[in-house]
């Protein structure tokens, strides 16, 4: 998810929210394809596919229909909401739940669970308790994933087609004149941001056995706390270092949250979160205030 909200917010420059509306997307896709018997590996692809649908409906709502980023994403994840309800109708009519689609109770009950539960029953992981096992799949799963998407982000952004893309969100106006077609280059930025997301909220339903419209609530704020975590520590100097920074921040930001749950203190966590996005944002101009400060107090 870290990976996509970096993609559309530092690669293309754009503050797309749409991301709080597709993490739940790919969440009910998968959810609701593993629910009647889809196998979990297709689920999950399909889900992809849907978060890359909802990218370029916001990228074209920004660069057709001239209608600003953060615009665009505000409304598509609107949409998206209704969307996901639609999707969460189609289970209760044979789960018989309202609110949500349960899966099932662990991702090892029941015929098809999910990518986690298929991992269990391939290599038999029989010999473990369910909880040591439980942990074992996810941990291995989503560091196969976090992997694969590590290095096919790296070299595909490392190609032409993707060095134009990062031309786009660098500055636009230069790439344009070097020929780079600027628009499309957003659309599919934006679809592959969301499509890495949707891909998280699929495996996000898989890990809980639930899949809600609301699981996508606060996606925008993680992701960008894990990034500036990331790059406080290791900076911006490479495009490789920073993929690797902010899969540092996203433990590094759990991490906390765990501490923060463990000292009771979870519910301030959100507001320490808004105060550091926001002050380092603002650094620069702080920085630009108290150097104004200094030179007209050495004047003096």
């Amino acid at each position: 998810m870290v990976l996509g909200v970096y993609i559309s917010y530092r690669v293309l420059d754009c503050a797309d929210l749409s991301v709080e509306g597709t993490f739940p997307l790919g969440a009910t896709i998968a959810a609701l394809l593993i629910f009647v018997n889809v196998p979990p590996i297709i689920a999950t692809i399909i889900a992809i596919f849907g978060g890359l649908g909802a990218g370029a409906i916001t990228g074209l709502l920004h660069t057709k229909l001239k209608i600003p980023a953060i615009l665009s994403g505000i409304i598509t994840m609107t949409a998206l909401v209704s969307i996901n309800l639609v999707i969460l109708g189609f289970a209760s009519k044979t789960s018989g739940s309202l609110a949500s689609l349960a899966i099932n109770n662990t991702v090892y009950k029941g015929a098809n669970n999910g990518i986690f539960k298929l991992f269990h029953d391939t290599f038999g992981m029989e010999s473990f308790t369910k909880a040591i096992s439980s942990k074992i799949s996810v941990i291995l799963i989503t560091g196969a994933f976090v992997l694969v998407c590590y290095v096919t982000i790296y070299y595909l952004f490392g190609t032409e087609f993707g060095m134009s893309l990062r031309a786009t969100g660098n500055n636009k106006k230069m790439a344009n004149a070097q020929g780079i077609n600027t628009p499309v280059m957003i659309i599919i930025g934006l679809s592959i941001s969301n499509g890495l997301v949707a891909l998280s909220g699929a495996l996000f339903a898989q890990n809980t056995g639930t899949a809600n419209v609301d699981s996508g609530k606060g996606a925008i704020v993680i992701g960008l706390a894990a990034i500036i975590i990331g790059e406080i520590i290791f900076g911006k100097k490479t495009f490789k270092l920073a993929l690797i920074s902010i899969i540092v921040g996203s433990f590094l930001f759990f991490l906390l949250k765990a501490i923060a749950i463990k000292l009771g203190v979870d519910h301030y966590l959100n507001l320490v979160v808004a105060i550091l996005i926001a002050f380092i944002l603002a650094f620069p101009v702080i920085k630009q205030i108290i150097k104004k400060r200094g030179a007209s107090d050495a004047r003096d």
